[in-house]
């Protein structure tokens, strides 16, 4: 939405992870060196942690992306809260095997020969476990099973336990000992110093064709710093609403009072979103689909940007015309701006949905079988004042 009024090609700060956008810092850098090296070695599990939103898919998506041009099999295991009996299986069906109605032994079996002969699996094979931290201790120990094959001294498949801070300490537990000897390399990725906050932020511009419009106060930096703790997420989602609001007001300099208006605005919707979802909390299920809460964050965003350009393009319709830049603006162009704000707006909120959706809820939708909560009247906005139905 505000990449064409800044001039970008691609939105700098999106919240979902992509690769191109990566900014090597210095704990990514060094959790990618361990991730290669555990490959070198061939033998039992390197162990990357971080807090959420430190950009751990982000560098899982950077390792497969340096292995493409390798010989190596490689497979993802991304299941929160898998239950032991379930683990081969899922393995199995990771790296393309038969799974349903075998024992846990045909399964050892038949992943052991996959690994000795076929030849596709001739340089090893690499499984990335994901949400490590969700696994029980009796998952792990199925994991750790897998790390027993091998063959002249080297392991037939390399494991990589991914995980949120709480995965070190459940590694910690005294259950845990037999896979802990097996870790050779470990790494927690911990949030941005003030100064590669800096360094960030000017690197996921640049990356995305920015040049020096809009023109950042060196304040927004520091402020943002504070305000994110370093931690990436958050940063993309403040530096995301300050391009927005910068669109929306029409700025090509930002200072940090605007980026504080914008902060306040995120920290009204978070205490109003708690508040509102206190009492649902006794009798739902807590959702657990961050794709979901991102959704309802950037419909949220886009429903302010409405009313605002709606409100503003009032005022100047009530006067009648408006001084830009020495032309007047009659109130048909006017409206012919408004418009085309609301078609930009829209246009925003049906990627947003894309972005967000699964496979699943893609195919619902083609098939019309997703239907809203409630349903809305609608009505069709009258220029002249007032509404029809």
């Amino acid at each position: 939405m505000y990449e064409s009024f800044y001039g970008l090609n691609r939105r700098p700060f999106q919240l979902m992870p992509d690769r191109r956008l990566l900014y090597p810092s210095e704990g990514h850098r060094r959790a990618l060196s361990y991730l290669l090296y555990g490959l070198e070695q061939r033998e039992g599990f390197v162990v990357i942690t971080g807090d959420v939103g430190t950009g751990k898919t982000l560098l899982i998506q950077t390792l497969f992306a340096e292995l493409e041009e390798r010989p190596l099999a490689t497979a993802r295991l991304a299941a929160a809260n898998l239950d032991a009996q379930a683990v081969l299986p899922m393995v199995a069906a990771a790296f393309g095997r038969p799974y349903e109605g075998r024992s846990k032994a045909a399964l050892l079996q038949d992943l052991e020969a996959t690994l000795l002969e076929d030849p596709a699996y001739r340089e090893g094979a690499l499984l990335v476990v994901d949400e490590a931290q969700t696994f029980s201790p009796q998952a792990l120990e199925e994991l750790r099973i897998l790390s027993n094959m091998e063959a002249g001294g080297r392991a037939l498949m390399q494991l990589f336990l991914i995980g949120q801070t709480e995965f070190k300490r459940l590694l910690s537990e005294p259950s845990m000992a037999q896979l802990r000897q097996r870790v050779i390399a470990s790494h927690h990725l911990d949030p941005l110093s003030a100064g590669e906050t800096r360094d960030y932020i000017v690197h996921r511009l640049e990356a995305s064709g920015w040049m020096d419009d809009p023109v950042l106060d060196p304040e927004i930096f520091d402020v943002v710093y504070r305000w994110s703790a370093g931690v990436p997420r958050r940063i993309n989602w403040v530096m995301d609403r300050l391009f927005l609001y910068g669109y929306l007001e029409e700025r090509h300099s930002l200072y940090g009072d605007d980026l504080r208006t914008v902060m306040q605005e995120l920290e009204n919707e978070i205490h109003s979103s708690a508040a509102s979802d206190a009492p649902a909390a006794e009798v739902a299920p807590k959702a657990n689909d961050e794709g979901v809460q991102r959704l309802e964050e950037r419909v949220a965003a886009l429903e302010r940007a409405f009313r605002a350009i709606l409100n503003g393009y009032r005022r100047q319709l009530a006067n009648g015309t408006k001084s830009v830049a020495s032309a007047t603006v009659t109130p048909s162009q006017a409206v012919s701006r408004v418009a085309g704000r609301i078609a930009a707006l829209e246009q925003a909120l049906d990627e947003a949905v894309m972005e967000e959706l699964s496979g699943e809820d893609m195919e619902e939708l083609a098939r019309g079988e997703m239907e809203p909560e409630s349903e809305m009247p609608s009505k069709k906005v009258r220029w002249g004042g007032g509404a029809s139905d």
